[in-house]
């Protein structure tokens, strides 16, 4: 059992506590923190589909398993780290604050290159938000976008659990209502709305 007694706490989410793991700087573990715990279980599932398929884990955190901990069960994952070694701030932290947006055209790439990761994988999710995702800086010049929740499928028939073409049209469609939460967030950010602009 791991003691989490002296351990940061990394972040409160709607349903989990994540923690940083007491003897791996490389990795998290998260606690959910309410009665309901199918949410869990079935992004474990969907984990465990994407581990059989050997998918790259280039832009989704990586999970290692489940855990007890002297705060309940938990669940470990990969921990995204910055070049300096600093963890990686959310996508929102970013987009909150214009003055540390990434420029215009280096913006657009990571999300066509998130966008095209989450297409070529078949990465599904319930809810693509900018507080799900972390921009890990590479260098102080590169960088890569990290989906690190909402890993699963809440469709009434999840179809696309199992056939390609669906898979591709529910994430082009979260996608979408992706664009449209960014747009709606961030209305202060010209940037974000810039590339939004463009592309519509």
């Amino acid at each position: 059992m791991l003691d989490l007694s002296d351990t940061p706490l990394l972040g409160k989410g709607s349903s989990r506590l994540c923690y940083l793991h007491p003897d791996d700087p490389g990795k998290c573990i998260k606690i959910t923190c309410t009665q309901n715990s199918d949410v869990e279980k079935q992004e474990l599932k969907h984990y465990r589909r994407h581990q059989r398929r050997g998918i790259s884990w280039e832009m989704l955190a990586k999970t290692y398993g489940s855990v007890e901990t002297s705060a309940g069960s938990g669940v470990m994952f990969s921990l995204a780290r910055d070049f300096d070694g600093a963890i990686s701030r959310t996508l929102d932290h970013y987009l909150a604050d214009e003055k540390l947006t990434p420029p215009a055209k280096q913006l657009a790439a990571l999300f066509s290159n998130f966008r095209s990761y989450m297409l070529r994988e078949r990465i599904v999710v319930r809810e693509l938000k900018s507080d799900n995702i972390v921009l890990q800086r590479l260098t102080p010049n590169k960088a890569r976008l990290i989906l690190i929740d909402g890993v699963g499928n809440n469709q009434f028939l999840p179809i696309a659990n199992y056939m390609n073409t669906f898979t591709k049209r529910v994430i082009q469609r979260k996608w979408r209502r992706f664009e449209k939460h960014l747009s709606e967030e961030f209305t202060d950010n010209t940037i974000v709305q810039r590339i939004l602009g463009i592309k519509s």
